[in-house]
């Protein structure tokens, strides 16, 4: 693992001399940020995951036959009059743009084969451009937030979406469980309910491979700690990759906007209308099949 020539931390050896010479040295956070190839942090049971095999899984969790429910819905829905006078421009547009592009095939013979392809309509909302970023560096972005209920494969797509980023650029990055960096954190405030830090590592030990790393995965950032040093610490965080222009995945259950009136959001307690106005202006995945996501905002 190569050290970063220049880093505050370490000097560009790769780890850290504590002032007490009867404690051993740590290993230094850009070292292992910057691996390429390295271990990034990814779950085992996630760490199969790419775009190919989440699209697998997709297709059976919506199968074919409700897709073309739906696509005779909005079939229906745009081609009477009323219907489609009662639909907002936006939603009219996108869901003329959905059915146009699956091609409803010229026989009428079979209502399973009406359309070339279905799956426009099927995948998740957001999920192309986060593709086309993660594999062939076509979307600029350097924000992202998948979003959707508990099952619907958020941290699968995001270590896919991780994994394929290393892949093309050669670079290293890190998947970190916002709830378990929330322990960490508040471990380095002694804190009494669950005194873990044995390495005495300092929170700026704790964040230096999360800023360096060239791509980050936040799981679960709904489930971030309420504890407002925690809370002030990942706001740090995420101003700094934002300022340098490396890219970040959130996940969540929820939206950004959608969270902020949340009183447990930890985010929500900071009175920080830029971070706020920042995450809700990220490229936005909804885990949510997009046809029935526009039906359902008709």
């Amino acid at each position: 693992m190569k050290p970063e020539p220049g880093c505050p931390l370490c000097g560009g050896k790769g780890f850290i001399l504590d002032v007490d010479l009867m404690k051993p040295a740590l290993a230094c956070g850009c070292a292992e940020a910057e691996a390429p190839g390295g271990e990034l942090g990814i779950p085992e049971r996630y760490s199969g995951a790419s775009f190919e095999s989440f699209w697998e899984w997709w297709k059976d969790r919506y199968p074919r036959a409700s897709v073309l429910v739906s696509l005779a819905k909005a079939q229906e829905l745009l081609g009477h009059p009323v219907g489609r006078e009662s639909l907002v421009p936006d939603i009219r547009s996108k869901l003329d743009h959905i059915l146009h592009k699956c091609g409803p095939h010229e026989s009428e013979l079979n209502a399973d084969i009406t359309w070339k392809t279905i799956r426009p309509a099927q995948e998740p909302w957001g999920f192309q451009p986060l593709q086309a970023w993660a594999q062939r560096d076509r979307t600029l972005s350097d924000l992202w937030w998948i979003d959707g209920p508990t099952g619907s494969g958020r941290s699968s797509l995001a270590a896919a979406a991780l994994q394929a980023w290393c892949a093309r650029t050669g670079r290293g990055g890190r998947f970190i469980s916002v709830r378990a960096f929330s322990q960490e954190l508040k471990d380095t405030y002694y804190d009494v309910r669950s005194f873990q830090n044995q390495d005495f590592r300092s929170e700026r030990d704790r964040m230096a491979a999360l800023l360096d790393a060239p791509c980050l995965v936040l799981d679960d950032l709904d489930r971030l700690d309420t504890d407002l040093r925690v809370a002030r610490a990942v706001a740090q965080l995420l101003d700094f990759r934002y300022s340098a222009l490396r890219p970040t995945i959130i996940t969540a259950s929820r939206w950004a906007e959608n969270l902020e009136n949340d009183e447990t959001y930890a985010f929500g307690r900071l009175n920080d209308p830029s971070l706020l106005r920042r995450l809700g202006q990220s490229q936005r995945v909804v885990l949510h099949p997009t046809l029935d996501r526009l039906l359902g905002r008709a």
